[in-house]
Parts: C-alpha cells; structure tokens; sequence
C-alpha cells in the first residue's frame, strides 16, 4: 500500500510538471506567434491569435502544431498586380506541420473579409460601386447612338467561376440617363462591354465563395499547403 501511495504521488507530481510546462509553452508559443503575425508583411491593423485546443506540446513532439485563427481589422492583400484592403478579415490554420525551428507548412487556410467596391474598381480598371438588391453597378465609357465617350452604368448580379477565379454578372440591365434604349441595343452594349473580373491571387490561393454587400464583396478564400517562416 505504501509502494502505491508513493506511485500516486510520483504520479501526481509528474502530472502536476506536465501541467505547468503545457502552460507555460502555450504562454511563450502564443506571445510569439503574436509578434510574428503583427510583422506579416500585409499590413495587418489590430491583429489577434488564439491557439486552438490540445496539448501544444504534444504536437510539438510530433513535428505539428495546433490550429492557429484569430482576426484583423484590415489587411492589404495581393491580387495580381494589385494590393487591395481587405476589411474584417477571420482567418483559421490548420494541419500546420513544422520544417524546423523557424518554419512551418500551413496545410489548409481558410479566410473571410470583405473587399470594398475601392479595390474591387483597382482590379477591374472600372469604377464599381453597390445597385442594391444583391447587384453590382458598373460603369463603362462606351461610343453610343453618336455620342463619345458616354458613361452608362450596367448592374448585375455577380457570379463567381472558382475554377477561372472570375466575376462575371448576370441578369445584367443598363442605365443610361437621358439617353432611350431598345431592348435589342441595350443587350448588344451588355454583349460588347461586360467583362469577367479577374480575382486572381496566389496560385495557391483560390475565393471559393462571394456576396454581396453595401460596403463591398464578402469574400470565403481558402489557401493550402503555404510555407511559413521567420
């Protein structure tokens, strides 16, 4: 009994280090994982980390880390030759494997925010802005019924193509103020002028879902395999 009694205690005790070296490792992974993502070179505003659940150390000794999300106020995201300002950006890490001390494999990336109608009119080359209803409103300067360089607005309502990573409107309709179109020479400005948005990032990078909203696209974007390092 008292050979039982000392390994409960031995036992206690192992737990008790066990205990307080997950804490403290979870403390310094955490202070550190906050420094490194206030310096990501995306211009992070008011970033946060949470560390997800398990033991950090046991993914340590497999060569892994726990799931890492948080959020930011806003970021400046590249698309193509464009940097735009993504707001209210969420983000989720997951199956984050370790190379070394200093860099890691982020398996998949999952992020949300919202893309205003400023950035989204850099990526196009067209001012766009918000028709209502579920609609972009986009405006062309086209040569019309004699007239140059006349600017007529087309609304529609955006569809995404993932594979292509491409807006393309539809059920589009024309505006033109003061000018009376026929259905027919409507729909051939519509066929001329309306073109796909490219939202093209990363090659690893890919928007899976759009909405939209008054104050810009709601963007679902997923990453996978990203190397990460200090």
């Amino acid at each position: 009994m008292k050979r039982f009694r000392t390994l409960l205690i031995v036992i206690a005790v192992i737990a008790a280090v066990l205990v307080g070296a997950e804490f403290g490792v979870r403390a310094l992974v955490q202070s550190q994982a906050q420094q490194a993502i206030e310096k990501v070179d995306l211009e992070l505003k008011e970033p946060t980390v949470n560390l997800g659940g398990g033991s950090v150390l046991a993914q340590l000794v497999q060569g892994r880390f726990v799931d890492v999300s948080g959020t930011a106020a806003s970021a400046v995201v590249p698309f193509e030759d464009h940097s735009v300002p993504v707001r209210g950006l969420t983000y989720h890490a997951g199956d984050i494997r370790l190379r070394s001390a200093s860099a890691a494999v982020i398996g998949n990336l999952a992020l949300t925010g919202t893309l205003g109608y400023d950035g989204l009119s850099d990526l196009a080359g067209l001012p766009i802005g918000y028709a209502g209803e579920g609609r972009l409103l986009v405006t062309y300067s086209v040569d019309i019924l004699g007239l140059n360089a006349m600017k007529i607005g087309i609304s529609g309502v955006p569809q995404l193509d993932v594979d292509k990573q491409q807006v393309q409107l539809q059920q589009s309709r024309i505006e033109v103020a003061g000018v009376d179109l026929t259905e027919s020479v409507s729909q051939q400005i519509i066929d001329r002028v309306v073109k796909p948005i490219s939202l093209a990032a990363d090659e690893r990078v890919r928007i899976t879902s759009i909405t939209v909203a008054p104050d810009g696209l709601l963007a679902d974007l997923t990453a996978t395999e990203l190397p990460v390092g200090r």
